[in-house]
This record gives structure tokens, sequence and C-alpha cells, in this order.
């Protein structure tokens, strides 16, 4: 029988650059999560961390006042159908968009790397998730704060959109494959360690399973989880890639906050861009 650290190796990839053949595995679920470390250049990482723990802007989730996670811009998992918070979440992307940019100014910002590499390498090209024919946020720098765990939960986008009178008909639904991508700009000392899970429960499962101890209804009581499938520890400049719809965590961080940039990617086949949002 395979030990955890054999498994965990045949489940989670190590290259030394982003290709469109490892992409194409894990998006098709056949490796559990993608790691390219040093992709983004470790000094610049360090420099940009540190101006990102200085930013004004930086706030929890409104949705989840109660995890410790603090990020530049209003995401759009926090609008959640609240119409107010929706027309806040339009207004606010463009300059959000631009202040990523001012963060990381001289550098290349890890994002627009990430975007510049994906439509490179993905033959119908790569877009910003278009949802009510405005600009959405593409892109958030977040800080995680010391001894607080992002507690297991999925990311969904048909999940963050269904109660919203507002919404037309839109091919959300058709995503086959939502994946989160984070680049790592500062790790703590201890902890911090990215918790994925072979299990994707459905929305129905969502009341049973969520942990009453936080206000966001998306957590998922960790009692009742297995052991996580893959644990990884970021280094500095590593981009990680896994589905977005595994139920996924982050453990708590001790000795300095934890820095990264990430966004979404949506894919819906190979004739079609992908997307990207935050």
């Amino acid at each position: 029988m395979q030990s955890t650290q054999q498994q965990q190796k045949t489940l989670v990839k190590i290259s030394q650059s982003l290709v469109i053949t490892d992409l194409l595995d894990l998006l098709a679920g056949k490796i559990l999560a993608l790691r390219i470390p040093s992709y983004y250049h470790h000094e610049q990482a360090e420099k940009i961390s540190e101006e990102l723990i200085e930013q004004d802007s930086l706030e929890r989730y409104h949705r989840a006042p109660d995890v410790g996670v603090q990020r530049t811009g209003i995401t759009f998992f926090e609008t959640n159908g609240n119409v107010k918070m929706l027309e806040r979440y339009y207004q606010q992307a463009p300059t959000c968009n631009r202040n990523i940019r001012c963060i990381c100014s001289p550098f290349l910002s890890p994002i627009d790397k990430l975007r510049l590499d994906l439509g490179d390498m993905w033959l119908a090209g790569a877009c910003i998730e278009n949802i009510h024919n405005r600009t959405m946020l593409a892109g958030i720098g977040r800080v995680f704060e010391d001894d607080f765990e992002l507690p297991p939960h999925q990311d969904i986008l048909a999940r963050d959109v269904k109660d919203a009178p507002i919404y037309p008909t839109y091919l959300f639904s058709n995503l086959a494959t939502q994946l989160s991508a984070n680049i790592y700009l500062r790790t703590p000392k201890f902890g911090g360690e990215l918790e994925i899970w072979n299990v994707k429960p459905s929305s129905t499962k969502q009341p049973e399973i969520h942990d009453k101890e936080y206000k966001y209804e998306g957590i998922i009581d960790r009692r009742i989880l297995p052991a996580a499938t893959a644990v990884i520890k970021p280094q500095i400049g590593e981009l990680i890639l896994f589905d977005s719809t595994r139920v996924h965590a982050v453990r708590a961080s001790h000795g300095g906050p934890r820095v990264s940039m990430s966004m979404f990617i949506g894919y819906r086949n190979q004739e079609q861009p992908l997307t990207y949002w935050s």
C-alpha cells in the first residue's frame, strides 16, 4: 500500500514552469493540485508583500468577518445576491484592478504575469469573466492573520449568484471547472499549509455540514471530514493551482503573516477562452 506521502506525490504535481499539458491534466481532474515553485521572483515577492501588508484597503471578508483573512477589495463571493453590495463590487473593481498594479510597481504583478501566461498558452485566449457586462475584479492580495485558520470550504461561482433577483440568464452554469490560483509572497515561520480534500459536497448538504461556530454558512465542519487528501506547505514565489470546488482550507499561521495574491480561473472547454475573476 502506498504511504500517505507517496499518494500525495501522485496527486500533486510539481513542475518547473506552467505548461498546457499540466494545466489540462488539472482541469480534467487527473491531478489534485499543480505546484510551480519559483513562479515569481523571490525578492520581488517579498517587496510586494511588504507593500500589501501596509494597505489601508485591507479588510476581512464581509460574509466571513470572524475568519482572520484580509483582502484588498470586495470579492464577488461577498455580493451573494445583495444588490447594493453587487453595485459596490462593480464600482470598485476597476480601481482595485489598477491598485494591484500600483502596489507591485515597478514590477509586473503576479496576477498580470499569470494572466499573460494563460493567454499565451490557451489557444482560445483568456479574459476577465463577464456576468453583467461590467468589469469584474480580477486578482486580490490576501493577508492571513497570525493564529487564524481559513476553515474548510468550497468556492463555487454558481453558489455566489443564484439568489440575486437581477441576474440575467447567464452561462456560468456551463463552467466545467473552477480553479483557484494562488501566488505566495510571504510565508509564516510555522503553519499556513494548504489542505485539499478530494470531495465536493453538493449545495443541498450545506445545512448539515455547516460548522456553526462560524457566521458564514459555507464553512464546513472539520470534525466530519477525513484527513486531508493533500497537505501543501507553500514556498515564497510559488504558484499553486487546484479545483476550488473541492473542499480546501488553510491551517493557522504562526510567526508572521501569510501573504498571497489570488484569483479564480474558469474553464468551459478548449474552444472557449479561460476566464478569471475574484
